[in-house]
């Protein structure tokens, strides 16, 4: 009983936190837009930390990863977990 009593905890806390993802934006020198989301957002001066769900779009690809790292001043990504990228058509 008290196994399921947690696993319930459990499913209640990861569905709460995919309801509410965090959401960032940044432009780069060359004008593009990078957009970012996840359930968690921390920054630290030019250091960006998602966690959970993470999804980086800019114009050319979709980035879709457990948890990144992403440094604004070098402009890397450190992807970790499940990573899968997309890179979009060009026309």
């Amino acid at each position: 009983m008290k196994k399921w009593i947690l696993g319930s905890l459990v499913f209640s806390v990861v569905a709460v936190a995919q309801v509410n993802p965090k959401h960032a934006q940044i432009s780069t020198p060359e004008g593009k837009n990078v957009q970012f989301v996840a359930d968690n957002i921390e920054r630290q001066a030019q250091v960006m930390k998602l966690k959970g769900n993470v999804e980086i779009r800019t114009r050319d690809m979709a980035l879709h990863a457990d948890d990144v790292t992403y440094d604004q001043k070098t402009g890397e990504i450190e992807a970790t977990g499940k990573v899968r990228i997309k890179l979009e058509t060009q026309n």
